[in-house]
């Protein structure tokens, strides 16, 4: 990281307007606090293009310097752009300007491909493993198969300009998908786009449960965070047209760089 006279040379002061002392302003101009201020700078590099993604913020002795404001104000001024994932602190290097979200509408089935074309990432797939055994009394279930029905299990990593977002475990009965390679799924690139284009297999709903908890070492390795970070965990089951499931899948999403958004109507009120 360069030194912090290399961070005071590379930007002059920014002036933050003075908290003027009580009864010196106008009723209908209220002071504008100064942490307030300093936020709303920052936003504005950010969104200028000034502070781009994955760059670093200058240390807090420069920041303090370049603006002239107490540590409290300057900590008051991050804490709501950490909270809301605009910054991100990295542990051993300092506070980091975030890369936007993925965001995955939660109304519309579309594939993991597919909603990262949507937001002109270019999707990729690796460290792709495919098996067939018999299904766990959990995956049996998903798929209301018997307990020794075969099943194709397919692990993949997910990436977008090539960062690892999403490591997913995929569950289909061994019967619908015959001869079912990482070869072919590479090759595809999607998991959805081959079953249309191989196998014929729609699919026309899907039911996701989502929740939080910390990432495995294994989980960690693969998408590139620390063992115990936060992450997203997608429970999806995808079903035929008929009703019967085709595909139980466990997704494990980076939570500092995804999205589930879900909008929301009233519910319909009965006809008197």
């Amino acid at each position: 990281m360069p030194s912090s006279r290399a961070h005071a040379r590379s930007r002059p002061p920014v002036h933050l307007e003075p908290e003027v002392e009580g009864g010196t302003w106008p009723a209908q101009a209220p002071p504008i606090p100064k942490y307030y201020q300093l936020r709303a700078e920052l936003e504005r590099q950010i969104a200028g293009g000034q502070l781009a993604p994955g760059a670093f913020l200058p240390p807090e002795r420069v920041l303090l310097q370049q603006y002239g404001v107490s540590r409290t104000t300057l900590r008051e001024a991050l804490r709501p752009l950490l909270h809301e994932g605009t910054l991100l602190s990295v542990r051993g290097k300092g506070i980091m300007v975030a890369k936007p979200a993925i965001r995955q509408a939660g109304d519309v089935l579309m594939s993991f491909s597919d909603v990262l074309r949507s937001q002109r990432l270019q999707p990729g797939i690796g460290d792709v493993r495919v098996s067939v055994g018999r299904c766990s009394l959990e995956v049996g279930a998903a798929l209301q198969l018997p307990p020794d029905a075969q099943v194709v299990r397919i692990e993949r990593v997910r990436t977008g300009d090539g960062q690892p977002v999403n490591f997913s475990i995929s569950y289909i009965p061994a019967g619908d998908v015959p001869g079912f390679t990482a070869e072919l799924l590479q090759t595809s690139g999607s998991l959805y786009a081959l079953l249309r284009t191989r196998y014929e297999i729609h699919i026309a709903r899907a039911q996701d449960e989502m929740f939080a908890r910390r990432a495995t070492k294994r989980e960690a390795k693969l998408l590139g965070v620390r063992p115990g970070d936060p992450v997203l965990v997608m429970n999806r089951v995808c079903v035929l047209s008929g009703g019967r499931p085709i595909e139980y899948a466990l997704s494990v999403i980076r939570s500092d760089i995804y999205r589930y958004v879900v909008r929301l109507t009233p519910p319909r009120q009965a006809a008197p």
